[in-house]
């Protein structure tokens, strides 16, 4: 799925309105750690463009290159975040951790859940959630954005669940910068595919 699915996900899942530093903590946990998985990514997109490298090498053959494929395994690993999640819950139950604790628990929870989200929807792209443990790869017969397996349709799917938990969490949260953000959000559901629309078909 894409990345703002993954964060508005978590947040309906977890994210509450904050009155607390704790409560702020856990919210900025979450946000953080449903974009985790994917930051590698972002990191090769931003690479790329600097280095000016055309948009069909980096998707076709620098994505799935083996330094490429290990960072991104690494933000993808479910044994890694559960680990996290199980510090996390220690440091909860420890007095003088309990920041750190909301902070490891919260974002290995997102992290999680965006794992969760991602494995029905990657084909040939599918990651090695159980690395380091395993080089297995689920591959799903649908794709979130491969024509050829299912990615348009799965598009709309995915722009109707974003919709969906825009809604919940603009009910949610009544801050004014919260909701901007939400609205933002739903614009990616555009921008991003025209833009690889437009990028790859040039």
């Amino acid at each position: 799925m894409m990345s703002q699915t993954h964060i508005l996900l978590a947040g309906a899942l977890l994210a509450k309105p904050a009155d607390s530093a704790n409560g702020r903590l856990r919210n900025a946990a979450i946000v953080l750690g449903a974009f985790l998985p994917d930051a590698a990514i972002y990191f090769l997109f931003a690479w790329s463009k600097v280095a000016g490298i055309p948009e069909r090498i980096v998707w076709d053959e620098l994505y799935f290159s083996d330094m490429w494929q290990d960072w991104v395994a690494a933000g993808n690993s479910a044994p890694l975040w559960l680990a996290m999640l199980i510090i996390g819950v220690v440091a909860l139950r420890s007095g003088g951790l309990h920041r750190l604790g909301i902070l490891l628990f919260f974002m290995a929870a997102a992290a999680l859940i965006h794992i969760a989200g991602d494995l029905p929807v990657h084909v040939d792209d599918a990651h090695r959630h159980l690395w380091p443990l395993s080089d297995f790869r689920f591959v799903s017969p649908i794709s979130y954005w491969d024509p050829d397996h299912h990615g348009r349709q799965f598009m709309f799917v995915e722009a109707a669940l974003g919709l969906a938990l825009c809604a919940v969490l603009f009910r949610r949260f009544k801050a004014l910068w919260v909701r901007a953000i939400l609205a933002l959000l739903l614009l990616v559901y555009i921008a991003v595919p025209a833009y690889f629309l437009l990028a790859l078909g040039s």
